[in-house]
């Protein structure tokens, strides 16, 4: 659970990065960081979702759960506007 915290404030921590860095950077400085915060959004999202469904074991994917309906929701939103792989390759295109 400790890691899952972590992750948490780590994602949530380059998402107010992004935020000020929307409103202040230039261009290419503002699509490094946006990428850089999907990716790590996603990763965590991805982390988060499935650590949640280990730790209630085998009714973390049933339909009575909200973890389970939470953990597709994280994948979709996760897939949302491109992919950790697309901006991944947009964050290494932004140098």
């Amino acid at each position: 659970m400790v890691d899952i915290l972590i992750a948490y404030e780590q994602a949530r921590s380059i998402a107010c990065l992004a935020c000020v860095k929307v409103e202040t950077a230039d261009g290419a400085e503002r699509r490094r960081i946006v990428s850089a915060a999907k990716i790590k959004i996603a990763d965590t999202a991805r982390h988060v979702s499935q650590e949640a469904v280990q730790l209630h074991g085998g009714m973390g994917m049933t339909e009575e759960l909200k973890i389970s309906h939470t953990f597709r929701r994280l994948t979709t939103i996760a897939q949302a506007f491109g992919d950790a792989d697309h901006h991944l390759a947009r964050f290494a295109a932004a140098r």
